[in-house]
């Protein structure tokens, strides 16, 4: 498999007051096509900051994040907004499910910003069946606040491929589920790598979700480690 995406040297610092935080400092790593890559850290290791810059969502204080042979410091904010969109699929730990939608509109949500050629019923169509999959069926017409948080998860992972991504990064996925939707979650990762050989990055602290890993990382203290 190909080195995909490629991060070289990444350092992140915030400044709070006078005083520089070293978020991360010196990280290599390569993602490649068709793995699930998890990368292990307890709270405050630096995870999120790595997955933000990874995907775009946040820029490096030095060095540089390559997609396909593409240096990511040269794209713009719409420009890296249009790669999310297109070629990411974003799962978070608290859902970020938009609470006056519908569970069906969150899901077309990617769909329509992207403003794929088809008409809205090709696109409720495609959401529907993506929610079946997921056992939704009968909560299209449900608010998120009317979901247990397990079946926002499972929403937000619907939400997450409804565009076909290249990558999907998941920040914490399992971080506010039960055993049970832990495991329904981590099973269906394996099956969409299995079977539509979709790229995963795992950011976690839940060892459990080694099980399905192709290979692991350990961050500490900003570090790989």
């Amino acid at each position: 498999m190909e080195n995909y995406l490629v991060a070289e040297n990444l350092k992140k610092v915030y400044q709070e007051g006078e005083k520089a935080i070293i978020a991360l400092s010196e990280v290599n790593l390569s993602l490649k096509r068709g793995e699930i890559l998890v990368i292990f850290g307890p709270s405050g290791s630096g995870k999120s900051t790595l997955l933000h810059l990874l995907a775009g969502l946040d820029r490096p204080t030095e060095g540089k994040v390559w997609l396909d042979g593409a240096d990511l410091s040269g794209f713009s904010d719409e420009e890296l907004a249009r790669l999310r969109n297109e070629k990411f699929g974003l799962i978070f730990q608290f859902y970020h499910l938009l609470s006056e939608f519908t569970i069906l509109e969150n899901v077309i949500l990617p769909l329509s910003i992207r403003r794929k050629k088809g008409s809205s019923k090709v696109y409720q169509e495609k959401a529907s069946s993506l929610l079946t999959e997921f056992g939704l069926s009968q909560r299209m017409n449900f608010r998120p606040a009317q979901l247990s948080g397990g079946e926002q998860q499972r929403v937000a992972i619907a939400r997450a491929l409804i565009n076909n991504p290249e990558i999907i990064f998941a920040d914490e996925p399992t971080g506010n589920l039960d055993r049970q939707a832990s495991n329904f979650l981590l099973e269906s990762i394996r099956k969409l790598n299995q079977e539509n050989h979709q790229t995963f990055l795992l950011a976690t602290h839940n060892e459990m979700v080694a099980r399905i890993a192709s290979r692991v990382l350990n961050l500490r203290e900003g570090r790989i480690v």
